[in-house]
């Protein structure tokens, strides 16, 4: 009777771990399907040769899409871009729109305080409202407004990716991506509404 206890007990066991070693294996298989398919979506497409191997390792170790030198993501900070301080992200943003030919130039239109009008690229747009400012959600608003015109300047420019927006507040970063790179990153993190990027 101990003999077949301990059989059965072992055969359980083994039962139990065959399958979270498969469960296991799915998740990696379903990782590597989506490393796959957004490098070869051309996600490199502007880094340097020098740095196509190791980015390439990062995202298939791990799904690390956030490296700069992927010349696809920015820091902009939703306060900084909200006060006007286009200096704080401007620059790291021209970095990577140089690399699709294209510049951004971005200003307050006046002094005035109650203005929340820009410049971008010589085109007119209203940052956000005076009653946005009011209940706190200018931080939202004006990014959102913000990218939603400069992703209008790549459109025009047959420029084949737009800017999507990453977390928020202080820690907002923009994605230059493809629809179809948006697509596999989405679905990569469909149980990660954090990590996922968003529409302006």
């Amino acid at each position: 009777m101990k003999k077949i206890s301990l059989l059965l007990c072992s055969t359980l066991l083994f039962g139990c771990n065959s399958k979270g070693q498969t469960q296991q294996d799915v998740v990696k298989k379903s990782d590597k399907f989506y490393t796959e398919k957004l490098i070869d979506s051309d996600f490199l497409k502007y880094a340097e040769t020098s740095k196509v191997d190791s980015l390439k390792a990062e995202i298939r170790d791990s799904f690390y899409i956030y490296n700069d030198d992927t010349f696809k993501i920015a820091h902009i900070d939703a306060e900084e871009l909200a006060e006007f301080s286009f200096d704080f992200f401007l620059p790291n943003l021209n970095k990577i729109l140089e690399k699709r030919k294209v510049r951004l130039t971005a200003a307050k239109l006046n002094t005035d305080d109650n203005s929340f009008e820009v410049t971008i690229n010589q085109d007119i747009i209203q940052l956000y409202k005076q009653e946005e400012l009011k209940d706190y959600s200018f931080w939202d608003t004006a990014p959102r407004n913000f990218f939603k015109q400069v992703n209008k300047i790549l459109k025009a420019k047959n420029i084949d990716e737009q800017f999507y927006l990453l977390y928020g507040g202080n820690d907002l970063h923009v994605l230059l991506l493809t629809e179809n790179q948006f697509s596999i990153i989405s679905e990569y993190f469909k149980d990660n509404k954090k990590e996922k990027p968003y529409k302006p």
